[in-house]
C-alpha cells in the first residue's frame, strides 16, 4: 500500500538522511540554482513542504510543494528506482490536495528535455518561455 506522509519541521531531521540523496542526483543531472540546504531552509521556515512517499513503511520517494498564491508549484520531485507508477500515485495525491487548497494551478519547471514529453502525458502544458538577457 502507498502512503504519502507530510514531514513536519520538527521531523526534518530524521527524514534528511534518505531525502537528502535523492536531491542530490537531482542536482547532479540539472542546472537548478537552488542548493540541498535551501530546501531544507525552506522546509524548516514552512514556506515549503517535504512529503515522502512510503510502499508498505518502506521509503520510496519524496516530493516538495510551495504554496505560490494560486499555484501549488512542485520545487522537486524524486522516486527510488525512476518507479513511473509511484509516480502518477503522487500526481494524483498532489493534485488532489491543490484541489482541497483551492490552487488554480499545479506547476513545475525543469531544465531537462526530458519532462517536455513526459510533462504532457501527466497533464501539464507549456505556459512561458524564458530568455536570459
Amino acid at each position: 500500500m502507498t502512503e504519502f506522509r507530510y514531514i513536519p519541521p520538527d521531523q526534518l531531521r530524521q527524514w534528511w538522511s534518505s531525502v537528502r540523496p535523492g536531491l542530490e542526483q537531482i542536482k547532479a543531472v540539472s542546472s537548478e540554482s537552488w542548493i540541498v540546504e535551501d530546501v531544507y531552509t525552506d522546509c524548516w521556515n514552512q514556506k515549503s513542504g517535504l512529503w515522502v512517499g512510503l510502499e508498505d513503511n518502506h521509503f520510496k520517494a519524496f516530493f516538495v510543494l510551495q504554496p505560490l498564491g494560486e499555484e501549488l508549484h512542485v520545487w522537486c520531485a524524486w522516486t527510488l528506482e525512476n518507479d513511473y507508477q509511484l509516480v502518477q500515485k503522487g500526481l494524483q495525491f498532489i493534485k488532489n490536495m491543490a484541489r482541497e487548497g483551492d490552487a488554480k494551478y499545479l506547476t513545475f519547471t525543469s531544465h531537462r528535455p526530458g519532462w517536455e514529453r513526459r510533462a504532457k502525458a501527466y497533464g501539464f502544458r507549456p505556459q512561458k518561455w524564458i530568455s536570459e538577457v
